[in-house]
């Protein structure tokens, strides 16, 4: 079943209607934000963003959803657990589908100290504007295809203007209130991310209902993984 309205008018009965945003790299808004597909997903139901981002589906039964939000060039977002009564509409908040970033990270080393662990990652080309890099640690082999499931260590390593590398030092401590133990192998991998915020409409990350692990949406693949061993 298959629902492309583009009406904001109130119809009888279950609807969902809600709107997007979209921020560039730059931490600027897109005027146009259209063609955003936004589906309940296991389901037909799926629909487009019109100029101003707004968005509508009709006629959708009793049930609780999940709703996915997505554009190419821009990070694919998930509201969990949206409950439909069957009659009344239901009213989302708006989600905000952040510009994937641009660049790759092409290597990162570890160094081991006696209290502390120092992470660098360099990044494939520079930029007027500040780029971060997220920290995945666990202890097994990394696979970004699932960064859903590894433990979150640091949003902190921060590429400076004109930089290729960027640098943070974390305390051993960090590591062992995380489970880990002395003698443990860590793997580490670092990713490009696209601002941070800790809002609650879920725009910038959410915990998976599955997995209990924290998902960060505007996060890039392309990174470059370590390990190490801790003393």
């Amino acid at each position: 079943m298959d629902s492309r309205v583009q009406s904001t008018n109130d119809v009888p009965g279950s609807q969902f209607r809600g709107s997007v945003r979209l921020l560039s790299e730059d931490n600027s808004f897109t005027i146009n934000k259209s063609l955003v597909l936004v589906k309940l997903e296991g389901t037909g139901f799926e629909t487009l963003t019109d100029t101003a981002g707004r968005w509508t589906l009709n006629l959708i039964p009793k049930g609780t959803y999940t709703i996915q939000y997505s554009k190419p060039g821009y990070s694919l977002a998930k509201r969990f657990g949206v409950r439909s009564d069957g009659v009344m509409p239901v009213i989302s908040n708006q989600m905000t589908l952040v510009q994937m970033p641009p660049f790759s990270i092409d290597s990162m080393s570890i160094t081991v100290k006696s209290d502390s662990v120092t992470i660098l990652c360099r990044v494939n080309q520079t930029s007027t504007l500040v780029r971060r890099a997220i920290l995945y640690v666990d202890s097994i082999p990394l696979d970004p295809n699932q960064r859903n499931r590894y433990v979150f260590s640091d949003i902190g390593l921060l590429i400076e203007p004109g930089n290729t590398i960027g640098i943070i030092t974390l305390p051993l401590s960090r590591f062992y209130n995380s489970g880990f133990v002395s003698g443990s192998t860590v793997h580490c991998m670092g990713l490009p991310i696209i601002r941070f915020e800790a809002t609650p409409d879920e725009s910038y990350f959410a915990i998976d209902p599955n997995t209990k692990k924290t998902i960060f949406w505007n996060v890039n693949i392309s990174g470059a993984s370590a390990l190490f061993t801790l003393p």
